[in-house]
C-alpha cells in the first residue's frame, strides 16, 4: 500500500527518527536541570575567585619583600663603600643591582604584616631618609607578619 505523503512530510519523519536516535528521545535540557547546573557553577566560582585574588596578593607581597630585601642589601653595600646613603635606586645602585632601572613594584594588591590589604599604586621603590628601601612609604618590616618578627627576634 502506497501512502500519500508529501516529500516534506517524509523528510520530516526521517529527521524525527534521526533526532530520536542521536538525542535518545530527549530534545534538550529542562529548566530545572539548567538551574541546577548554573547553581553548581555559581558555588564553584564563589569559592575560586577569592582564593585566586588572595593568591595574587600573596604573590605580589612576596615580590615586594624580595625586592625590598635586595635593595636594602644594595643600600648597605653602597653605604659601606661610599660612606653615604644613595639618593636614587636607579642611578646610585646600578652597580649593585642588575637591571636596577627596571625593578618596580607589582600592580595589584598586597598584604601588609598586620593582615590589611593595600592596593599598590607606586611605580617605583624609594629610599627613606634613614636608608631603608620603601614601597609606598612601607619598609620591609611592614610586609612581614608580626608572628615572624617575634620568632626571628627569639632565635
Amino acid at each position: 500500500m502506497v501512502r500519500n505523503m508529501k516529500v516534506s512530510e517524509g523528510i520530516s519523519d526521517e529527521l524525527q527518527w534521526l533526532k530520536k536516535l542521536v538525542l535518545g528521545g530527549e530534545s534538550g535540557f529542562s529548566i530545572l536541570e539548567l538551574i541546577v547546573y548554573i547553581g553548581i557553577v555559581g558555588v564553584i566560582v564563589t569559592m575560586a575567585v577569592p582564593r585566586y585574588t588572595n593568591a595574587m596578593a600573596m604573590a605580589n607581597t612576596a615580590k615586594i619583600q624580595a625586592d625590598l630585601q635586595t635593595i636594602d642589601t644594595a643600600i648597605a653595600m653602597y653605604h659601606m663603600q661610599n660612606g653615604t646613603l644613595p639618593a636614587n635606586i636607579t642611578t646610585d645602585l646600578n652597580d649593585y643591582i642588575n637591571n636596577a632601572d627596571v625593578i618596580a613594584p607589582p600592580a595589584g594588591d598586597c598584604i601588609l604584616g598586620s593582615g590589611d590589604t593595600m592596593a599598590v599604586t607606586a611605580t617605583e621603590y624609594t629610599i627613606s631618609s634613614t636608608g631603608e628601601a620603601q614601597c609606598q612609604g612601607h619598609n620591609l618590616g611592614d610586609f612581614t607578619k608580626k608572628e615572624e618578627k617575634r620568632g626571628a627576634a627569639a632565635t
